[in-house]
């Protein structure tokens, strides 16, 4: 298994700071947030390179109401830029070398439809069934990842985000699995990696807290063995938040910078511990 983290959790920290502590810190690579007018390509790639690490993902950002985000929006102007804006996601990730774009279908914050979800489903597949198939133009998979109910109404869970790319149908698009999500939404979320089985293309961790792990409860020693088990040798992206009520306007803040060292370290350090000894 390889070891990135997910840099929109460093707030405004500038790249060249973040990927110097994920080189020391012995990570293999760093996931970008999907902001694809913050990057310069050329300049990432150099960075990146510098610090002997490499782009592992491009990770949408669906803020709700941001009108250009929500892929499932009953607006087909809406849905139309929200297409738009991850074929963009797209052509960054080509731009820096990254094997994938983290796509969530409905807004994160909508959590619940604007029109009955059946027909919201219906215009998700159809949306990401479009930047699938841009994408595939481009060696670029597409990851589907479930998000919790709090967060969005449309997948929740593994099954669904299965059978959701089952109806997709483009040999690219895949899934990836939250800790933190499976956390509230998996009876058993080792048991969901393992129904995931190659299907799964990508993975954030973070604690049942969404602290760094170790930190809460989740148990990551079974997570990890059913990593083992489906022959996953991809990214484990981390993305623990400061303990905080509203952890994202304290990342915006920098509020925290104290954690990011030591969430990172100890991120890494407990899962490669578990990892030596399975």
């Amino acid at each position: 298994m390889k070891y990135s983290v997910m840099n929109w959790i460093y707030g405004p920290e500038p790249l060249e700071k973040t990927l110097e502590r994920l080189s020391r810190l012995g990570y293999d690579g760093i996931s970008l947030k999907g902001e694809p007018a913050e990057y310069d390509p050329a300049k990432v790639r150099e960075l990146v390179k510098r610090h002997g690490l490499e782009v592992a993902s491009i990770d949408g950002i669906y803020p709700w109401p941001t009108e250009e985000r929500d892929l499932c929006n009953p607006d087909a102007r809406v849905r139309e830029r929200s297409v738009e804006y991850v074929k963009r996601c797209i052509d960054l990730a080509h731009a820096v070398g990254a094997p994938l774009v983290v796509v969530v279908p409905s807004a994160v914050g909508k959590n619940r439809p604007l029109a009955p979800k059946e027909k919201e489903w219906e215009w998700a597949v159809e949306s990401v069934r479009k930047v699938a198939e841009y994408a595939l133009e481009k060696g670029i998979e597409i990851a589907v990842e479930p998000i919790n109910r709090y967060e969005t109404h449309l997948l929740n869970t593994c099954e669904q985000a299965l059978e959701f790319v089952r109806e997709v149908a483009v040999e690219n698009t895949k899934i990836m699995l939250d800790c933190f999500h499976m956390n509230i939404e998996e009876a058993d979320p080792a048991a969901a990696v393992r129904r995931a089985g190659k299907m799964l293309i990508h993975m954030h961790v973070a604690d049942s807290n969404r602290q760094s792990v170790g930190r809460g409860h989740t148990d990551f020693r079974a997570i990890m063995r059913s990593l083992k088990e489906i022959g996953y040798e991809r990214y484990l992206a981390m993305e623990p938040l400061p303990p905080l009520a509203d952890p994202y306007d304290a990342l915006t803040k920098m509020v925290c910078p104290e954690l990011f060292d030591l969430y990172a370290e100890e991120c890494i350090n407990n899962l490669k511990a578990i990892e030596r000894v399975l």
